[in-house]
């Protein structure tokens, strides 16, 4: 068997396992914890719990084994959206509207102008720093645009000769439909490209890439907050045949929680894999917190910390962000 098919068969178990760990467990791109409830709620269309059929208290218990245990639920059972009640359904639905309104719920259709700048300490002593502005436009009702344009700067020490380089990296564009909506549980499913555009070789792949992306978030009672789940695979389609295919993937998992009328935190693992260096591995933690300044402006401080592989792409020694951004209700 040849290099590269061992790392499509690789790549292949990562990505089939991972989709059912997190289908398994409902998660999805981040929602809510909530104590509050902030003015002018987000109008976003949410599924009529009076077209849903009616909420039960519990699953019916399964009768015990001759030994006396209790038997375990089937695999399919925990797999996608699971019974709540009236309540639980009202409070899902409330934290959804909070979410969307803060652009914390990656599953929400709604439109967004936001500004984020990032500091990166990168292994060996390179520095990095990335300025990105994003927009989002919502259209038939269900469907989502995003564009996000980065600038880079980065320098490295270790490196004499080489000045720093800075300027306009690669353009990324997200087309996603959120093919499951409820106000328990949602599904986000799209395609994410990145164009060669960077201003220097340097500053970005000089590849065109393609993949798909998977959002989902569920309701969780027990905490009163949303779990997030993320999922995303990119590789290289075209462009300079003399720069290094791409073959990557990532998936996080998010904890999204809101605090009083205005606050909101966000804690997220990262996994990152490179399978063009056989299937190796970083892990990068992140913990948010934001406020929502007044209407639909919103501002959040991000810092985070490399776990382990931190020379792998999208890793780091530490980091740390900052962002604004507007929400709309519609366009």
């Amino acid at each position: 068997m040849t290099d590269a098919a061992v790392i499509n068969v690789a790549m292949f178990r990562y990505v089939s396992a991972l989709v059912i760990i997190l289908l398994s467990m409902g998660m999805g791109p981040v929602a809510a914890l909530g104590q509050g409830n902030p003015e002018d709620p987000h109008k976003e269309p949410l599924s009529n719990p009076a077209d849903e059929p009616p909420a039960v208290e519990s699953e019916p218990e399964e009768s015990a084994s001759d030994s006396g245990e209790k038997p375990r639920r089937r695999l399919l059972k925990r797999i996608g959206p699971q019974p709540v009640t009236q309540e639980e359904r009202e409070e899902a639905e409330r934290l959804r509207r909070i979410a969307a309104k803060y652009g914390t719920d990656p599953t929400a259709i709604v439109g967004r102008v936001q500004l984020t700048s990032q500091y990166l300490d990168l292994p060996q002593g390179a520095q990095g720093a990335v300025t990105t502005a994003r927009v989002d436009v919502p259209f038939r009702g269900n469907w989502l645009m995003r564009v996000d344009t980065p600038f880079l700067k980065w320098s490295d020490p270790d490196r004499p000769g080489i000045p720093s380089q800075h300027g306009l990296s690669d353009l990324t564009v997200t087309a996603a439909w959120r093919a499951y909506n409820t106000p328990e549980y949602a599904l986000l499913a799209g395609v994410v490209t990145s164009l060669p555009t960077a201003a220097e070789p340097g500053l970005g792949l000089g590849k065109y890439t393609l993949g798909p992306t998977i959002a989902t978030a569920r309701f969780v009672p027990r905490w009163d907050s949303f779990l997030i789940g993320l999922l995303q695979y990119q590789t290289s389609v075209g462009g300079d045949p003399s720069r290094r295919d791409l073959s990557r993937f990532n998936a996080a998992i998010q904890v999204n929680s809101f605090w009083g009328r205005r606050w909101w935190t966000v804690v997220q693992a990262v996994w990152n894999v490179d399978f063009e260096r056989s299937g190796k591995s970083a892990m990068t933690m992140e913990f948010e917190g934001g406020r929502n300044l007044v209407g639909r402006f919103g501002a959040y401080v991000r810092p985070g910390v490399g776990i382990w592989g931190r020379d792998v792409a999208g890793a780091y020694d530490w980091n740390i962000e900052v962002g604004i951004r507007y929400m709309f209700a519609s366009f």
